[in-house]
C-alpha cells in the first residue's frame, strides 16, 4: 500500500480508470456479439426489419468505439480496424 499522498491518489485514479476501461471494452464486446448474431438471423431471413436492426447496431457500435477511443481506452488504429471489419461484414451480406 502506498504511503505518500500522491501515490495514494494514483492508486485511486488507477482503480477508477480500470472500471471505466472495463465498461467500455465489455460494452463493445457485447454489441459486437449482438451484431454477429443479428447478421446470422438476417442471412436466414433476409427481411427489412432485421436489416434496420443491423444498421442501428452499427451506429451504436461506432458510437461506443469512438467514445472509447476519445477516452484512450482503444488506440485509434484499433478502433479504425474494428469499424472497418464491421462495415465489411455489412457490405458482404447486403
Amino acid at each position: 500500500m502506498a504511503n505518500i499522498k500522491s501515490a495514494k491518489k494514483k492508486v485511486r485514479i488507477g482503480q477508477r480508470n480500470l472500471k471505466l476501461n472495463r465498461f467500455y471494452k465489455s460494452t463493445v464486446k457485447t454489441l459486437l456479439k449482438r451484431y454477429r448474431l443479428a447478421i446470422k438471423i438476417f442471412e436466414a431471413n433476409k427481411d427489412a426489419k432485421t436489416y434496420e436492426v443491423l444498421k442501428s447496431l452499427v451506429s451504436k457500435i461506432y458510437s461506443r468505439i469512438d467514445k472509447a477511443t476519445n477516452k484512450n481506452v482503444f488506440h485509434r488504429r484499433k478502433a479504425a480496424r474494428q469499424k472497418s471489419r464491421i462495415s465489411k461484414l455489412l457490405k458482404k451480406i447486403s
